[in-house]
Order: C-alpha cells, then structure tokens, then sequence
C-alpha cells in the first residue's frame, strides 16, 4: 500500500461567505503556507474519584481554531481576500472590463461588519480535510525586507466553526474538497523594488513629498482585539455565533537611511523628538510593471495618518540606519478616517465569494 499524506500536496483554499454560519464551497486556491490548529478544549473534571490517575471522562469546551498562514510573495489578487478578512465592509471592485479596483476605507466610530471565509485545507488523504467557516484575519503583517524583493505576508486566522471529512459528529457541509481549483501559478507578485513610499504634514501633499534613496524595507502590522459570542440556543455545537470588534491597531516600521528627510532639524526623527505628539501622514505607492489590461497596472496604494512612537538604531552593510516607527490614529479632520486602501487587480466579487445581499 502506497504511502499517504504528502507535504508538498497540501491545499489552501477558500471564499467569502455570504451568510455568517453557513460555509460555502471554496472560489480560489491561494500559494500559503502553515497548518491550522484546531483545539477542541478536551478538559478533565476536577472529582474525586478515589485514584491518582485520571478515571471519569472529559468534557469540551469552547473551540480555539486558528490557522498562523504566510505568503512569501504576495500575489495582488490575493491581497483582496486578506484586506477584506481583516476589514470587513463587504467590499466589491468597480470596473466593467479585465481591471478590477478595490478599496477599504474603515470606519472608526462605527463598526463595520465583518467578512467571514470559508476555509478548507488538506492533503492527498482525502477523508483528511478540514473546513473551517466564519474565519476573519485577527493579526495581518506585510513585510518588505532589503534587497527589493517580493513582499511576504503572515496572518493569523480565527474561525468559528469546525469540520473534518474524517468525523461523524463534525461532518462538513457540501463536496470537500471544492474540486478543480488551480493555483495561480502566473500571478503578479508585489515587489518592493516597484514601492515609493511619501510622508507629509497635510495629506493633500502626498503626491509631492516622496523620501527618495533612504528605504531600506519596512513593516506593516494590523491587528484587532475580537470578542468571541457565543449564545445557548439549543444549536447543540460549540460555535461562535457573532464576533464583537474591539480595538484596532495599525503601525508602519520603516528602516530609513539617514538622510535630509529622516534624520536632523526638519526631519522626521525631528518630529518623533518633538515635545508634542506631530501628525504625519504616510502613503505606499506599489505600481507593477505588468498589466491588467492595455495600459493599466496592477497596483496598490495604502494611506494612512499617524504618529511617530519610537526609533532606534540599525545598520545595513557598513552604514548606520535608523529604525522609525509611527502607529495609524482616527483623524476625522484632514483624513477622514484611519486607514485607505485601494488595490488595482483582476480578481473579480465571484473569485473572493460573494456578500450579503
């Protein structure tokens, strides 16, 4: 009998739900890597039963189902489903033809409704695979290191629900795993060495206040404190029911050079030493030297204010650098929000999965 269960043939692939609680058939196979856990909270009863040792059965409890994935090039048409499994919004591209744009303006004093995902993962064992429903990003880092290379990607899912084509208890929902979904082998990869990256007082000045010859690479963490509800209904599993957002957190690590714009008077290690907290306003500018259609690039855009928290020291090669680190903050005046972000593809609504109607 052959051998079973290969590494190299494991599979992610998922959708967008259009229902919270009800999983769908996957849209797309995504090029991740990691393995999901599934902890089902088996727990022993503290009794006494007259032995040293455990005798009565244990009970579960609530399940904890994360899955720690990365991407080591990302891919544009993968960004949708990461930005929308951490926002939310039930977001859809504009565009008629092959050009595909999408765009997260989060709302702060408001909550937007989550994007949930259905997640199935396995191997060549087919009585293996697990899908997962309700799953949103909790953690999402982009990450550009030296060298210009493709930028890498590491998330931290949580889901909701839990099945296994192995259980009888947990069986899942529909054909898994979803049939005939190929990897996007061709697709365009984000690359540091096509980003520009502007910092200004006003967000107006943006388009004119590029720091050119100081990144080095940079770090971009988003984060978010989620409150799991679960209710007694008589639904007689251990599901989550709703999520409740909580707070949010956005920063940007850049490894600059010193140069006129990062270092001395005017600068911005200037304004992180100020006596009082200055506003900066930040854009990532990622334009492809590949086409969506005729003369529009793939592209993505991130815009956010902030302010800067810390700096330190580094180096690169034989030169000092330094290390700036600023956090993202609601400012309802000369931004109007928190967070914007616009990705320019070809992945269309029915390839991420479909929203509430």
């Amino acid at each position: 009998m052959p051998i079973q269960g290969f590494v190299r043939l494991r599979k992610h692939q998922l959708a967008r739900q259009a229902v919270f609680g009800t999983k769908v058939p996957a849209t797309r196979r995504y090029p991740f890597r990691g393995t999901p856990s599934a902890n089902l909270n088996w727990t022993d009863p503290d009794v006494d039963a007259g032995s040293r040792d455990p005798v009565a059965a244990p009970y579960r409890t609530a399940s904890d189902l994360t899955a720690p994935l990365t991407d080591a090039a990302l891919q544009y048409n993968n960004l949708p489903a990461m930005l929308a499994a951490f926002f939310g919004g039930a977001e859809v591209p504009t565009g008629g033809g092959p050009a595909k744009t999408w765009n997260w303006h989060p709302a702060s004093e408001t909550l937007d409704d989550p994007d949930v995902f259905t997640y199935e993962f396995g191997d060549d064992v087919l009585t293996d695979w697990y899908q997962f429903g309700d799953g949103i990003l909790e953690t999402l880092a982009f990450t550009g290191a030296e060298g210009l290379g493709p930028i890498s990607v590491a998330m931290g899912w949580r889901f909701g629900s839990f099945a296994s084509t192995g259980s009888t208890d947990s069986p899942v929902t529909g054909t898994v795993p979803t049939p005939d979904l190929a990897l996007d082998i061709e697709g365009t990869i984000v690359y540091l060495k096509d980003m520009k990256i502007a910092i200004a007082s006003d967000p107006g000045d943006l388009g004119t206040s590029q720091v050119v010859d100081a990144l080095h690479s940079f770090a971009l963490n988003l984060g978010q404190a989620v409150d799991q509800k679960r209710f007694a209904n008589g639904s007689q599993n251990f599901d989550i029911d709703a999520y409740g957002p909580g707070a949010r957190t956005i920063d940007l690590a850049c490894t600059f050079a010193k140069t006129a714009d990062t270092v001395g008077v005017g600068s911005e290690s200037d304004a992180w030493m100020s006596d009082q907290a200055v506003n900066r306003y930040v854009r990532l500018t990622f334009t492809s030297t590949v086409m969506t259609t005729g003369a529009t690039p793939y592209s993505w855009i991130v815009e956010f204010p902030m302010r800067y928290y810390t700096r330190e020291e580094g180096e690169q090669g034989g030169n000092t650098t330094v290390v700036l680190t600023g956090h993202a903050f609601f400012d309802a005046i000369e931004f109007e929000g928190v967070f914007d972000t616009t990705v320019v593809c070809t992945l269309g609504e029915a390839e991420l999965g479909d929203v509430a109607s």
